[in-house]
């Protein structure tokens, strides 16, 4: 077995010191560290070699020893193997493309922009009178191109040195995205080179060479890591290597961080920042993006982020973002960040080692494969609108999956990186041109039985595959309403009073299918000065333009939506959203049938001899308060032995009906694992 696939509870202290201060790392001491790490109940340690500063924690010919272990370069070993020498695996921290001694020390090597200058540059030139918030942020970190061979080949000679010099169980490489365009001679040539184009000056997203020029940032970014991966497996093939993959996660199209930066991963992670549904969100992510599991979800032990360095989170909201990894059979690392002086605050690992105790006597029971009714499609490819309008794929997919949670509804987030066929419905939202390279895929999903739903018109392709359709241009009127012909699926709204939508409207032309809504525009334009109602846009001219429509393909259904309905967090949309999923989909269907609350979560999974069913309350306040009496009926295809709540091992009852066992949770404060013993 392989480290990582058993070792659950994980720990991370930043790092990033400078050293003109004498004092910085001065009390640093890895009996203190170590001993800290044991009172949190840590069996796994990332542990720095190095910094976004570019300083080493290790005796180094190819860079610069922190000042503070000159007299004594051996510690961050010594900390390593009392580690691993108690059971602890190491996996070793190195920052990639973020490295300032680097960045400095060599001028070819930097990441720099339009006016051939890096951001650091420009920074340290101004005077500290003259320098804004904004600018002296982003001065602190100097950006190498992972381009420049010269870099490339600094990073090779280091990788050897920590390898040779740390015997450590993996290696995490940190920041493996592209902060800003690049536009150094290393990006131009190698673009030059494979494109035989000139280098793209302007951000145009309507350009299709700057479309190819958006893949190839991506592509780069996954060679670059994949490289790294191999440097780092020719001295020890045995090792793991871990690229922090959280910038996938972002809606922006400039990061390019993509699957091709997991593909170079053993197991998917990264560290995020949102509330308890975008970790949900994550979570589903990582486990569908992931070679080989668990994946690993980092949070900072800090609120709401490691810029309050003194600010620790509650056992409560600590307990809650790791139960909720572990409803996901995730890895849990928590973040902290070391004291200017090289010391920790014992107070924090007391409180992660009451956290990891209580996550500790469930870990035997992360086993069997996650059930997930129903797939949201998240797209690295349509990170952008041409047209400049908002939401985004990733929004509206962000906003699904909460939705699909608060419905009781098993959800997985998926996408090109891993199986849509055992979806009973797959959800796109908003899907570009760019993904016609997932289009044959889906196609044959619905071919054989599926239900697609997909919105917007940015897939021309999609729209014609389907529905025949033709995308002719969008209303210029940015207010637009969604008049029902089906009322039963659209709450209260119908054709005198349509559903409002902000935002414009695609204009499709010859959409076969059944059309259950069509467009109704404003009485006026909203860029004129001309109104009818002071206030707003209301409702007045009807038109054909299909605004949600049905299909048959094969042996299948597609729901299409002009507009993302999916993206707004308002009941009325989501029951809206909800009705036309369900169209097509009976509730007889799902999984899991549930009445527990909204901020109640329920995963499934299954193997040979149980069924597991995790219950979390995603709370972000810092206390959390009990919720109860609330019922949750598992598909079974027989009656089941016996149903065990592991929180205190009590056998508890349950009903067996219509392939259903049926039990009621009578409280539940943050997390609760039910086995089902087939």
């Amino acid at each position: 077995m392989k480290w990582f696939e058993e070792k659950y509870r994980r720990h991370l202290c930043d790092m990033h010191i400078e050293q003109w201060d004498n004092s910085f790392l001065s009390k640093f001491s890895e009996t203190d560290y170590f001993n800290n790490i044991k009172r949190a109940n840590v069996n796994s340690a990332m542990i720095y070699f190095q910094s976004h500063v570019g300083l080493c924690y290790f005796p180094t010919r190819y860079g610069y020893l922190h000042n503070a272990f000159k007299n004594d370069e051996g510690k961050m070993r010594r900390l390593v193997d009392i580690c691993r020498k108690n059971g602890i695996s190491v996996t070793g921290y190195y920052s990639l493309i973020y490295n300032n001694c680097a960045h400095d020390d060599h001028p070819t090597w930097r990441m720099v922009e339009k006016d051939g200058k890096s951001k650091r540059e420009k920074g340290a030139a101004q005077a500290n009178s003259q320098m804004s918030f904004t600018n002296a942020a982003e001065a602190r970190y100097g950006l190498c191109c992972p381009n420049n061979m010269e870099y490339r080949a600094f990073v090779k000679d280091q990788i050897k040195e920590m390898l040779d010099y740390f015997d450590v169980d993996g290696m995490f490489y940190d920041m493996l995205y592209w902060p800003h365009i690049c536009y150094c001679r290393s990006c131009r040539a190698r673009w030059n080179k494979e494109t035989g184009m000139e280098f793209p000056e302007k951000i145009d997203l309507t350009d299709n060479n700057f479309k190819i020029f958006i893949r190839k940032r991506a592509e780069w970014m996954g060679e670059f890591a994949q490289w790294v991966t191999n440097e780092t497996k020719k001295i020890n093939p045995k090792i793991s290597v871990e690229h922090n993959v959280a910038a996938t996660i972002s809606l922006g199209w400039n990061l390019g961080c993509t699957n091709l930066v997991s593909n170079a991963s053993d197991y998917a992670g990264g560290d995020l920042y949102g509330g308890m549904f975008e970790h949900s969100f994550s979570c589903k992510f990582y486990s569908n993006l992931t070679k080989q599991k668990p994946f690993e979800y980092m949070f900072s032990r800090c609120t709401p982020n490691l810029s309050k360095h003194t600010i620790t989170k509650s056992e409560d909201v600590m307990r809650t973002q790791t139960a909720v990894t572990m409803a996901h059979h995730g890895a849990t690392m928590v973040i902290d960040a070391i004291n200017l002086d090289g010391t920790l605050n014992p107070q924090v690992y007391d409180r992660i080692g009451k956290v990891f105790k209580e996550e500790e006597k469930y870990e035997k029971y992360f086993k069997g494969e996650m059930v997930e009714d129903i797939g949201v499609y998240y797209t690295f490819r349509s990170k952008y609108n041409p047209d400049g309008e908002k939401p985004l794929n990733g929004d509206c997919a962000v906003n699904t999956v909460k939705n699909m949670i608060e419905k009781n509804i098993l959800a997985g987030v998926c996408g090109e990186y891993c199986d849509i066929s055992k979806y009973k419905s797959l959800i796109f939202p908003l899907p570009g041109e760019e993904d016609s390279i997932d289009e044959e895929r889906i196609t044959d999903y619905v071919k054989d039985g599926g239900i697609l739903y997909f919105s917007g018109a940015y897939s021309k392709s999609m729209l014609k595959r389907f529905f025949d359709a033709d995308y002719v241009g969008r209303t210029e009127e940015n207010e637009v309403y969604i008049a029902p012909r089906r009322d039963d699926l659209f709450e209260y709204f119908n054709e005198k009073y349509p559903l409002p939508f902000d935002g414009t409207a695609p204009k499709i032309k010859n959409m076969k299918g059944e059309i259950y809504a069509t467009i109704t525009l404003p009485c006026t334009s909203p860029k004129s000065i001309k109104f009818a109602s002071i206030h707003s846009n209301p409702p007045y001219i009807k038109t054909q333009m299909p605004a949600v429509a049905v299909t048959d393909y094969g042996k299948g259904k597609v729901i299409w939506s002009a507009l993302p309905i999916e993206s707004i967090n308002i009941e009325e949309y989501k029951r809206i959203f909800n009705n036309l999923i369900f169209e097509f989909l009976s509730e007889e269907e799902l999984s899991i049938i549930s009445n527990a609350p909204k901020k109640v979560e329920i995963t499934e999974f299954i193997d040979e001899k149980s069924i597991y069913i995790n219950t979390v309350h995603l709370n972000d306040e810092y206390c959390s308060e009990e919720v109860g009496n609330f019922c949750i009926k598992v598909k079974i295809s027989e009656q089941p032995k016996k149903v065990i709540r592991h929180n205190d091992e009590a056998e508890i009852d349950f009903t067996y009906e219509d392939n259903y066992v049926s039990f009621t949770i009578s409280e539940l404060k943050i997390f609760q694992l039910y086995e089902i013993i087939k």
